[in-house]
């Protein structure tokens, strides 16, 4: 019963929060976007390094073409102080980029067999896909250690 009621709760937690309500920054020092300023305030990255973070409050545009796994490398990824449920928005918008960026992959394998792109552009499609891949993988490992630094 209680195992069925935990089950419960965190469903409806889980629905609680829409799936795109956060987008993925870049900062760069003096090169941020304007509407990430307020999620980079508290980042202070090194001269010459960016680091990404989380704007809870964005919503990120996933599209034809268009993914925020394309565009942030996720290499250096600053969640402190997330909450457990920004936490889950972060997840969710990774695995809503990762279907985007398999869609884009599986549309560009259509063109290529159809003789809509030439072999090189899709070798540029693949290398696009294989570095969103890896993106989202950087996200999943800097969600994990977030998630593990809540529970200490």
């Amino acid at each position: 019963m209680k195992l069925a009621l935990a089950a419960a709760v965190t469903t409806m937690f889980a629905l609680a929060a829409p799936a795109g309500a956060a987008s993925l920054c870049n900062c760069c020092g003096a090169s941020t976007f304007s509407s990430c300023a307020t999620a980079c305030s508290p980042v202070k990255p090194a001269a010459g390094q960016c680091v990404a973070t989380v704007d809870y409050a964005g919503t990120a545009k996933i599209a034809d073409g268009v993914n925020p796994l394309y565009d942030v490398p996720l290499r250096n990824m600053w969640l402190d102080g997330a909450k457990p449920s920004q936490l889950e928005l972060f997840r969710r918008l990774l695995e809503k980029s990762r279907r985007g960026a398999e869609a884009d992959r599986r549309k560009a394998l259509r063109a290529h067999a159809r003789n809509k792109i030439d072999g090189a552009e899709a070798v540029l499609l693949a290398k696009r896909y294989d570095g969103a891949l890896v993106n989202y993988y950087l996200g999943m490992q800097s969600y994990r250690i977030g998630v593990t630094s809540l529970q200490k």
